[in-house]
């Protein structure tokens, strides 16, 4: 019918920039929080990136869940402050009418939030801790940033480089401090580059410099110019890292008894089903009184929603902590807000007919 294309493409508009204005706010919040970990040495600046991608995907779902309710809400909105909400009503549509279009538009969205919950986001999150095991692997030149101090994976080394050139890999103006048997070393010279032998290992190579060495607080340093200084670079040993319940296959832990996998297994159904609730609930929500000139609806949705989202995130806490039944913790929040979905159809169509009586 009419109604229900012309809803469904201003939906799918609407829906479209809100997640496209989320995204790009998260990306901005997650770009910072990485810049910050570089500067302090604990991530590699090759990885800033990838990082960058596995965190965007583990808060897609919250975000298009956000999207999906802000994209049912304004355009209902809209159609409240436009008087077209009367027009349809009276040609005969009722509020509830409205709940399919509005289904068949945020079930496609839900399947996909499902996808990301259940499938993609443990797969992301293994290859995220193989990634990082691996860049702690690495030799001390992976943190080794121009411009910025870069503490080695020991705590033993301090780099610092002026420029790096990309292109033949040569560094100048390098620092490097290290200590070795209670012994302070200082190196500083023009220029160095990486070389890698035909075994395998890998060296940084100063060119045109000076050595100190010596105990701090003492005067006996010892001065050492040179023309090559050769200084390997030994891989840092990783212990391999208990896997995680965000890494674990939804096969697996449905097989889980654990608290912390009822807990993981409620998140990654809840998120889902309340983007289904949130869609509902949006209908009656949307209703803006045109005498009156203002609207309480985006007031009391925001504020739905966070109460909503909390409920979540406390049945989840509970049942992790083994405090609440898996299945209660997960069934309690969306039966509420079921509750709270039909109240509001139940208060607007009976508001309706109340003033159709009085008039």
């Amino acid at each position: 019918m009419l109604y229900r294309r012309a809803l469904t493409r201003e939906m799918g508009l609407t829906t479209g920039a809100v997640l496209a204005v989320l995204v790009s706010i998260a990306l901005v919040i997650l770009f910072i929080r990485l810049l910050g970990d570089v500067a302090r040495g604990e991530l590699a600046n090759e990885a800033v990136f990838v990082f960058l991608g596995f965190s965007l995907l583990y808060f897609l779902p919250v975000l298009m869940t956000i999207a999906l309710f802000a994209g049912v809400l304004m355009p209902l909105s809209r159609m409240w402050r436009d008087s077209e909400m009367v027009i349809w009503f009276n040609a005969g549509l009722s509020l509830t009418q409205w709940i399919r279009p509005v289904m068949t538009f945020a079930a496609p969205f839900a399947l996909v939030i499902l996808l990301l919950t259940l499938v993609l986001n443990p797969w992301v999150q293994s290859k995220k801790n193989d990634y990082r095991q691996d860049l702690q692997s690495r030799s001390d030149s992976a943190m080794i940033v121009p411009g910025m101090f870069a503490e080695s994976g020991g705590g033993e080394r301090v780099y610092y480089v002026d420029s790096l050139n990309p292109l033949t890999g040569v560094v100048r103006n390098v620092f490097m401090q290290s200590r070795l048997d209670g012994k302070l070393g200082l190196v500083v010279a023009k220029e160095g580059n990486y070389t890698q032998l035909e075994d395998g290992s890998r060296y940084l190579v100063f060119h045109e410099g000076r050595r100190y060495e010596g105990v701090p607080g003492q005067l006996d340093y010892r001065i050492v110019r040179f023309t090559r200084y050769w200084m390997r670079l030994d891989p840092a040993e990783v212990q391999p890292r208990q896997t995680n319940v965000r890494q674990v296959s939804p096969i697996a832990l449905l097989d889980d008894d654990s608290p912390a996998a009822r807990a993981e297994l409620l998140w990654r159904l809840g998120v889902p089903l309340s983007a289904l609730v949130l869609a509902a609930m949006a209908i009656p929500l949307s209703f803006v009184n045109t005498r009156a000139r203002r609207s309480y609806g985006l007031i009391v949705a925001l504020l739905l929603y966070f109460i909503y989202n909390n409920m979540v995130s406390l049945a989840q806490a509970w049942v992790g902590q083994g405090r609440f039944d898996p299945w209660l913790g997960m069934a309690a929040p969306h039966a509420a807000m079921l509750l709270a979905v039909v109240v509001l159809f139940y208060l607007r169509t009976q508001g309706r007919s109340f003033r159709r009586r009085r008039a």
